[in-house]
């Protein structure tokens, strides 16, 4: 853990969550990016990247790239930042919950297999659980679905609190 000089402390502490700032994205680790403000860098998680799932940070920033970003958090005795940057932005959520309930039929397009079904995405933000018993015909392969196709589904339920959304094929 490298040292930090005074100033840097001195900046950090003058610093508060909720406050925007303009960093710039200095490195990549699997689990997020650190970024640059002023004196001192911080750490913007792969979850505060986007709505959406993030695997790897280098997928949607890259380094030297100024962008804004809230504060979210400032431990004044670790000396530690953690920054948001889609919490600039509204959450899709909200408005997906008020146009849509169970039973609606809406498109998606598969980001990924895994053994138990699909992640479907349905916009951007916003993925579904296509389980594969919901599959036609009782199918128990998933073979003949490939990432980035787009389907019709139909919401079978949904959980607004937990961001859960499941789906069958029509």
């Amino acid at each position: 853990m490298n040292k930090l000089t005074d100033a840097q402390k001195r900046y950090i502490e003058k610093l508060s969550s909720g406050q925007r700032a303009t960093g710039v994205v200095k490195s990549f680790q699997e689990f997020g990016a650190f970024v640059s403000i002023g004196l001192v860098s911080g750490l913007l998680h792969n979850r505060n990247i986007r709505w959406g799932r993030v695997d790897h940070p280098e997928h949607y920033l890259r380094i030297g790239q100024k962008i804004e970003i809230i504060i979210l958090e400032v431990d004044k005795e670790k000396y530690r930042l953690s920054f948001g940057l889609k919490q600039l932005t509204e959450d899709p959520w909200e408005k997906f919950g008020q146009r849509y309930k169970p039973g609606d039929t809406i498109a998606a397009t598969v980001l990924m297999k895994k053994p138990f079904g699909l992640i479907m995405e349905i916009v951007s933000g916003i993925e579904a659980l296509l389980h594969q018993s919901e599959l036609p015909g009782g199918a128990t392969t998933l073979d003949e679905y490939h990432e980035e196709e787009a389907y019709e589904v139909v919401i079978k339920e949904m959980d607004l609190n937990e961001k859960k959304l499941k789906v069958s094929l029509l």
